[in-house]
């Protein structure tokens, strides 16, 4: 009698001791529960070890006894798989789909969103301005995240409201960026090209025509992605829709050309005849880097297949997600 009960109070005890690890270990883990862009995903970036046939509590107690290496886990609870990663997953690059499969991330580890679409799965959810950081290891950059069109988590680069900032500048400030995030603004192409790294991107131009008419309408690319500064900056677009034409296809695999850094097919130099900044080929179709307000042909902030070359934008966004 004395010997059973012995036995049960160390079974009871081992049992509590199991179910305190496992609380506690489900409780140093965090995921998504806004936007989780990871669920149903198994990716393979920052792969550490593949464990099978194990218990959710045993996957993440397998990543804390790894204290700093492992930062992330997936799990299956169909197939009981466990994937340990040595980073905070941030895209979908490099992921299958894989029904079943959840993703959790150490609460502690740092998560400094890379883009407006991980402010929004935060839980954010006012369009306003927001710092990220596109590659992790920069300092914060302000950008204005539109957080209600088409879903929301826009990361908007590019902004001409009233014609404050003077867009006719030097390659060094459209590596950089300049202007206002609150009113007119563009991002830098550094940081462009960063935000584009960091996985497939949808472009989106947002575009209303002047009075009387102030029409709105937008363009959608599925396919944007701008190179380094080597590159010059390369667009490259594809995939339209949308209301308001395609007059950005015209522009892709073209460099990027400033007053100062002549890259475009024409004899001349495009930006200096035109007075701005574009992916210049020879000339343009759309040109919303543009004298705002201008009415001389070619010259203003134009949009060619939704209003010609004669009528200049009172209001643009380029944004992309």
């Amino acid at each position: 009698m004395g010997i059973f009960f012995a036995l049960s109070l160390v079974l009871i005890f081992s049992f509590t001791i199991n179910f305190c690890v496992v609380t506690s270990s489900e409780s140093y883990f965090c995921k998504n529960i806004h936007c989780s862009t990871l669920e149903n995903r198994i990716c393979t970036n920052y792969l550490l070890w593949t464990l099978t046939g194990t218990r959710k509590s045993q996957c993440f107690l397998k990543c804390l006894h790894e204290n700093e290496r492992c930062q992330s886990v997936f799990y299956n609870e169909i197939s009981m798989k466990c994937q340990g990663h040595s980073s905070v997953l941030m895209s979908q690059d490099n992921c299958l789909v894989e029904e079943g499969t959840m993703y959790y991330y150490k609460c502690t580890a740092a998560r400094r969103p890379i883009n407006c679409q991980e402010i929004l799965c935060s839980g954010h959810t006012s369009t306003g301005i927001y710092s990220i950081y596109p590659d992790q290891n920069s300092s914060g950059v302000s950008v204005r995240c539109d957080m209600e069109t088409d879903g929301g988590g826009w990361t908007v680069f590019q902004r001409r409201v009233d014609g404050s900032v003077d867009f006719y500048r030097k390659w060094a400030d459209y590596k950089s960026g300049f202007g206002n995030a609150n009113t007119e603004h563009w991002l830098g192409l550094d940081d462009i090209h960063k935000l584009t790294a960091q996985g497939n991107k949808t472009l989106r131009v947002d575009l209303i025509t002047p009075w009387p008419s102030q029409q709105s309408a937008y363009a959608s690319y599925s396919s944007f992605t701008v190179g380094n500064e080597t590159s010059k900056y390369l667009l490259r677009v594809d995939g339209y829709s949308g209301n308001a034409g395609d007059s950005m296809t015209y522009h892709s695999n073209m460099m990027f050309s400033t007053q100062d850094n002549d890259n475009d097919l024409y004899s001349g130099n495009c930006a200096m005849i035109y007075q701005s900044a574009w992916w210049y080929r020879a000339c343009h179709t759309s040109h919303l880097n543009g004298i705002y307000g201008s009415t001389i042909s070619g010259h203003g902030i134009h949009w060619k297949t939704l209003s010609g070359q004669n009528v200049s934008m009172t209001y643009t966004e380029m944004k992309m997600k």
